[in-house]
Order: structure tokens, then C-alpha cells, then sequence
């Protein structure tokens, strides 16, 4: 008797079988048999199937993963899935080998621009021009010509030249006020929802200038103050007329900088040190005083520019990475890069590392850092004596890319700081000069790569 031999196929495996097979398909493939049923599309819906596609397709291959920071294992499947078709979307819209830029031109009309930004996605823009803010959609399959499609327009109450800031960590949420003139108005919009620009909060009246928008807080620069101020906090989600303020000392701290959101706290750069704060419950009505976790001091002043970086292509956590002792969750470093004081030619580098083992008890428990400074940098080329510009200033630093005379690329690399074996620290690409010109205006996304230059007027 012969035994009927029945078809090999997939269906007949079980499903641990069949996840093996998908962790080693790409993401195209992925997709593609997903469409075929209703078993293989609950199958590649599954966590392991898209951090085997992400490590392989995006980390592998040295492309920035797309959004805000955050460990490996802290993503789910829908992230995981979101940032891996996004960073091979931006790879091929935006190859990061070629040399050349892409000149995207909206119009024939010249006209001048005070800010750029790039909005995390890489397919809009906002440009200001005086009070006036504009929203670009950039069109056009990857490989063929770009252009720019105006979506949205939003005009300032008053005729004060705007400012804009945007949560790298939220879905398309931004902030506008004005840009030197205190104690004016605030607006949050959205970019995501329909029509473009969509309002979600504003204030007609803020105190201090806006300085920056985080999660679900509006940062104010309040210094102008007469008691010194500091960093005012505002929940713009629950739309509270309270305050926090994360204080200044201004005989000791100087000059307000920047901020960042780092291991559960609010970093806030000073011209002389650095402070952590507690990311404060911000009341319904008044004001709070939210207390320092912990101060660190810089060696030397520093001033503008000033940026924060955790080195996200090659640094996250969690993915053949060394071998490093047991830390608390999310421990990872954090660049400081900024221009020393009255030193133009120059750029400070400090970072802040977890603390060893052996240094617990020395510190608060919590914020288990310190600070560890780098050797400067000197943003030149070989040659640059010659041609007489080794003193050229830096005017601009945007998170992984130092504008002075011209963007040069700067990534991260390994360094040995005791009393860990290594920590991931910025390396700067001394020879590559991506764009050579003076007074333009430029933005730079971390967790994309890919960075946008207003041209002169245009």
C-alpha cells in the first residue's frame, strides 16, 4: 500500500515553527504574507517578529531608528513595527550614502527665513518667516524629484517674529511664541490631525519666553526676572493656569541654556553647571518650587549653542552591546556639547555616566550619575591653518552636526571611561563637510539622521 504524500507547505507547521521563519524574513516579506491569512497576519502582529526584523533591518545596517529614545526591550510590537518601516522608508527617500543634497524649492518667491524645522518622519517642514509660520509637506516617490507642498499656515495676534519648538518625543506636538519679547502669548498645535495645524492649547498671556515643549509640559525662560526666575513649567495637556519652577541661582548658575529629559529627570544646562530636577506634578493654580536632585559643575563656563545627545544609532540599550555591570533600568549616557565661553574655536564635551558599583553610596540614589568631561574639540579640517580657519566660530549645534563655516557629521563611537569598560561617547568626522555656506538655517533630527537646510532666502 502507498501512503497518499501530502503537499509540503507552511500551513501545515506549527506555529513555533512558522515564527522561526518569519524572524528571518525582512519586513517587506513580512507584510507581504501577512496579506495571505488570518493566522500569518496574528503571527506577524507578534513582538518577536518585529524585533528580529529591527535589529536585522535597521540596527544591523548602522540606520538611525527612528523616534525618541528608549531601551529595546521597553518597545512594543506596533513600535517596534512603526520604527522599522520608517527607518527603511527614510533610507530610501533620504539615502544616507549620498553625498550630494537634495535642493527641494517651493516657489520662486525668495523670501526670508528665521527658523527651520524638521518635523520626525522626514516628509514636513516648518519654516517661519516673521510672525508668520508655514507647514510643508514634502511629495514625490523616493528616487524622483522632491517638492515642497504648503498644507498650513498659521499668522502670530501680534507682529513679533516667532518662535517654534518641537517635542521630539511626541507625535507631531509643537509650541509658537515669540521669540525675544517676554510674557506674550503660547500656542500648542498638532500636525497630525486634520486640518494642519490644528490648535490644542493657548495662552494669551505666559510668563518669560517659550523655551522649549516636552511630553506634557511648556517650558518658559523666565531669567529676565527679577529674583532670577529659572525654567516655569506649564501642563498645556490639562490646560492649568499653575506653575512649576525649576529655580535659578543667578549669582552661580548664570545665563539659561537648554534642557533635556533624561533617566526620569529634567536636566537643565546653565552657563556654569548643570542641574537635575524631578519632573514635577504641576498645580492647578499658583506656583511651586520644585527642588534640585543635583548639581554638577562645569570645569569651565560655557555658552551658545549647547546640545544634548544619546548617541541613538549605535548606543541604545539592549542589542550586542559590551558587556557592561548591572545598572538600574534605563541606564544610559548623555552628551553635553557646547561652545566654551568667549572661545569660538573651540567645543566643550562632557558626559554624564552611570555610577559604578563602588560609587553608590557616595551619591543620591536618585540620580545615580556623574559627570566625566571628554577632551575639547576643535571643529577643523587639515588645512584649515593654511587657508586661515581654525578659529571659525560655531554658530549652531544640532544634535549629532556642528555648524560653524560649514555641517560636518559627527556620530557616536566607543570610549574607555573608568570604571566601566566603555561608554558610548560623540566621534566627529573630521574630512566631510556635507554644506558650505554662512547665515542659512538648519535642523537636524537625532533619532532620523537626516537633517534640512534653509538656503539663504529661500
Amino acid at each position: 500500500m502507498h501512503r497518499t504524500r501530502t503537499p509540503a507547505s507552511l500551513d501545515n507547521l506549527v506555529d513555533d515553527i512558522l515564527l522561526q521563519i518569519f524572524q528571518t524574513l525582512s519586513a517587506q516579506e513580512i507584510l507581504a504574507l501577512r496579506q495571505t491569512s488570518k493566522r500569518y497576519y496574528l503571527l506577524s502582529k507578534l513582538r518577536s517578529v518585529w524585533h528580529a526584523a529591527f535589529c536585522t533591518e535597521v540596527l544591523a545596517r548602522n540606520l538611525p531608528p527612528p523616534g525618541p529614545l528608549c531601551a529595546l526591550r521597553a518597545l512594543s510590537a506596533a513600535d517596534l513595527e512603526y520604527r522599522t518601516l520608517l527607518a527603511l522608508s527614510l533610507q530610501r527617500r533620504w539615502p544616507r550614502s549620498t553625498s550630494t543634497p537634495k535642493v527641494i524649492v517651493s516657489s520662486k518667491t525668495r523670501e526670508r527665513v528665521d527658523q527651520i524645522l524638521f518635523i520626525p518622519g522626514g516628509t514636513q517642514i516648518l519654516t517661519v518667516h516673521g510672525n508668520r509660520v508655514v507647514y510643508w509637506l514634502i511629495s514625490g516617490q523616493p528616487g524622483a524629484p522632491q517638492r515642497l507642498q504648503k498644507v498650513g499656515e498659521w499668522s502670530s495676534p501680534s507682529d513679533d517674529t516667532c518662535t517654534v519648538v518641537k517635542d521630539t518625543e511626541g507625535q507631531g506636538i509643537i509650541a509658537i511664541g515669540c521669540r525675544d519679547k517676554p510674557n506674550k502669548h503660547a500656542t500648542v498645535f498638532s500636525l497630525t490631525l486634520k486640518p494642519a495645524l490644528s490648535k490644542l492649547c493657548d495662552y494669551s498671556l505666559i510668563p518669560g519666553t517659550v523655551a522649549g515643549i516636552s511630553r506634557h509640559l511648556l517650558f518658559l525662560d523666565t531669567t529676565s526676572e527679577h529674583d532670577g526666575g529659572g525654567l516655569e513649567l506649564l501642563d498645556w495637556h490639562a490646560k492649568t493656569e499653575g506653575t512649576a519652577l525649576l529655580p535659578r541661582i543667578p549669582d552661580l548658575f548664570g545665563p539659561f541654556l537648554g534642557f533635556v529629559h533624561f533617566s526620569d529627570h529634567i536636566l537643565v544646562a546653565w552657563e556654569t553647571c548643570i542641574s537635575a530636577f524631578p519632573v514635577p506634578d504641576v498645580p492647578a493654580q499658583g506656583r511651586m518650587v520644585v527642588a534640585h536632585t543635583k548639581v554638577f559643575m562645569f570645569s569651565e563656563p560655557i555658552g551658545l549653542p549647547v546640545a544634548f545627545t544619546t548617541c541613538v544609532p549605535r548606543g541604545w540599550p539592549g542589542t550586542d552591546t559590551p558587556v557592561y555591570p548591572q545598572f538600574p533600568e534605563e541606564a544610559s549616557s548623555l552628551t553635553i556639547v557646547a561652545r566654551p565661553k568667549g572661545k569660538s574655536g573651540r567645543i566643550a564635551l562632557s558626559m554624564l555616566i552611570p555610577l559604578g558599583n563602588n560609587d553608590g553610596a557616595k551619591y543620591p540614589p536618585s540620580f545615580p550619575y556623574r559627570l566625566f568631561r571628554l577632551s575639547p574639540f576643535v571643529p577643523g579640517v587639515l588645512g584649515d591653518t593654511d587657508r586661515g580657519l581654525r578659529a571659525q566660530e560655531c554658530t549652531q549645534i544640532c544634535m549629532g552636526v556642528v555648524w560653524a563655516r560649514a555641517i560636518r557629521l559627527c556620530g557616536p563611537s566607543l570610549l574607555y571611561i573608568p570604571p566601566r569598560e566603555m561608554q558610548f561617547g560623540p566621534a566627529f568626522e573630521m574630512g566631510k563637510v556635507i554644506e558650505t555656506s554662512v547665515g542659512d538655517r538648519v535642523d537636524f533630527d537625532e533619532g532620523m539622521g537626516r537633517l534640512v537646510v534653509a538656503k539663504g532666502k529661500r
